[in-house]
């Protein structure tokens, strides 16, 4: 929410350009959380010249316990990356349908003439 409103505070000429920065931002802040972290924290490196510090991880190769702790985990992330956009489309989608329906008094039919506190079309 940081970047995103630092992006917003930079004004952008276009709401296109604007989009575009904070679309790329949240690509690369999602890649990095389940492609690199995962990697990083379960790593131990302290049979490596440069250790950078990451010597408490279990796993200093990827072998059949990794693939069963950490793999699984990736898989689990990625898995929900895919799903959830289409969950908040849906849950979109049934707020509006549900909107609509409270306006018409709970009618169940649309067709027929309800009346509306709508001013403008749904």
């Amino acid at each position: 929410m940081i970047v995103i409103s630092l992006i917003t505070w930079i004004n952008y000429k276009t709401e296109t350009q604007q989009l575009i920065a904070i679309t790329q931002f949240t690509f690369y802040a999602v890649f990095f959380n389940t492609a690199f972290l995962l990697l990083l924290v379960n790593a131990n490196l302290d049979e490596q010249p440069i250790s950078l510090g990451l010597t408490g991880g279990g796993y200093s190769d990827f072998n059949s316990g990794w693939s069963v702790e950490v793999g699984n985990i990736i898989v689990y992330t990625m898995s929900f990356n895919a799903v959830f956009p289409l969950v908040g489309i849906g849950l979109g989608f049934a707020l509006r349908l549900f909107g609509r329906w409270k306006d018409r008094g709970y009618a169940c039919c649309k067709n027929e003439k309800q009346p509306t506190r709508s001013q403008t079309i749904n």
